[in-house]
């Protein structure tokens, strides 16, 4: 018997509900949540988009940081406004939006589980759309179980980041692209992506080229695609001209960096990113979730398939200028900038599960071991989630304690002297051997799969 997605999404709602539900309860609210939530507080008693307020009050709420915000980190991390004086949100506000009502009846738990409801239904939907590539429906299943236990999947159910509802509209909007839901769904899911944040535009107009592209012979279809976009961006329009004077989405980003005191190159850090992303120590996904290398085999899959290759295209636009900026997601757990992009993530190694030779599958089995001890340590420790860039991880603490030794010691560390090159050198050369295994076992795949029909 095949488990259904909506077997995994009751599995994984479940464990994001018990996790998230112990985060709130260890750590406080950090880094940028506390924006949001400020932001979403100050909606729901009428004050408008102005802060000042909120962060007056901010000790006695259920989102107060571990440690008080001063006057000059608040001035910091908030944009003025052209229309008002006061501070504003240089976070774009949909998400303050979305959380607003939940925050309002039962505080931060409420929305840290919605939140993980949200992951959860992300990642059962991509759980159903891998047999669309050719996937078994065991794999898709095993696929969604393991992205869903792991990092960022895991973690990122319980923080309130932009990053952790977008999984859920790129979702939507690969199952629209796909035919499995309507144009209209599909044109939602593509506005709510920068309706979140200015950082998801290339996932919205890579999706919505493909879907045009898909519709281009169906007016309504084409409608149903494109309106809520251009309402979405209307809407911040005026939202963003009544709130800081400028007739313009993500104003609070632009106003921000155009103060003088914040500077874009500040939140760059070149083009080690991109490699970055995956394999930095600190921040990368495989040291949080090493059992994912599997899927660069799907990913060479994938580059096969008609289907998946402008997927997959459509993933690197994204990559390539996330990459440019700070993809460390600065005070937040690992592969942040990666979350959006787990359906995916799903997709792929659901494709190598099926793919993978008996070497790779015993190999799979230390890996997983190894992805399910940074969960642990990531949920019952969650303050541990939390790096600096060129320094080891700290979960690295708890593996010491207990085992002796600190696994992620086998991957580059960057910013840090010593070793990098050569394990970051090492560790390409084994994803390239792994996309290209993926790459030439396709045929074979299809072929026996074929036959055994």
């Amino acid at each position: 018997m095949n488990p259904s997605p909506r077997v995994v999404f009751a599995l994984l709602l479940a464990v994001y509900l018990v996790a998230g539900w112990w985060t709130t309860r260890r750590l406080p609210a950090t880094g940028d949540e506390t924006e949001y939530f400020l932001a979403a507080d100050a909606l729901i008693r009428g004050e408008g988009l102005d802060l000042d307020r909120r962060f007056g009050a901010i000790a006695t709420t259920s989102y107060a940081p571990g440690e008080p915000i001063t006057n000059t980190e608040f001035l910091a991390s908030t944009a003025a406004s052209f229309a008002h004086l006061g501070r504003y949100p240089r976070h774009d506000v949909g998400l303050s939006i979305l959380i607003a009502p939940l925050l309002a009846v039962g505080g931060r738990a409420l929305v840290v589980g919605a939140i993980g409801l949200v992951m959860a239904g992300a990642v059962a939907v991509s759980v159903g759309l891998a047999p669309g590539l050719g996937a078994s429906l065991r794999a898709s299943a095993a696929a969604g179980a393991a992205v869903g236990v792991a990092a960022p999947a895991l973690t990122y159910s319980g923080q309130v980041f932009p990053d952790a509802v977008a999984p859920l509209a790129v979702a939507a909007a690969v199952a629209s692209l796909w035919g499995r839901t309507p144009s209209l769904v599909g044109g939602l899911s593509i506005a709510a992506l920068p309706f979140l944040h200015l950082r998801y535009w290339p996932l919205a107009l890579g999706l919505l080229g493909l879907m045009l592209w898909r519709s281009r012979r169906d007016r309504r279809s084409l409608i149903a695609l494109v309106a809520p976009l251009i309402v979405t961006v209307l809407a911040l329009s005026l939202v963003d001209l009544a709130t800081y004077g400028v007739a313009l989405p993500h104003a609070g980003f632009i106003l921000f960096f155009s103060s003088g005191d914040e500077q874009v190159a500040a939140y760059t850090r070149g083009a080690e990113g991109l490699l970055g992303l995956f394999l930095d120590r600190a921040f990368g996904l495989l040291p949080a979730a090493p059992l994912l290398a599997i899927a660069f085999v799907g990913v060479g899959a994938a580059l096969r398939e008609p289907r998946s290759r402008p997927l997959l295209a459509t993933a690197l636009a994204y990559l390539v200028p996330a990459s440019l900026l700070d993809w460390t997601g600065g005070f937040s757990p690992q592969a942040r900038y990666l979350a959006p992009l787990l359906p995916i993530i799903v997709l792929a190694l659901a494709l190598a599960i099926d793919r993978a030779p008996s070497v790779l599958r015993l190999l799979a089995v230390p890996l997983a071991v190894w992805t399910a001890g940074q969960s642990l340590i990531y949920v019952v420790l969650p303050g541990l989630r939390y790096d600096v860039y060129s320094l080891p991880p700290y979960a690295d603490r708890a593996w010491l304690r207990v085992v002796g030794l600190a696994p992620s010691g086998i991957f580059p560390l960057f910013g840090a002297d010593g070793a990098t090159a050569g394990l970051l050198a090492a560790w390409s050369g084994a994803l390239v051997f792994l996309m290209g295994f993926g790459w030439l076992s396709s045929p074979r795949h299809k072929t026996a799969t074929r036959l055994a029909r």
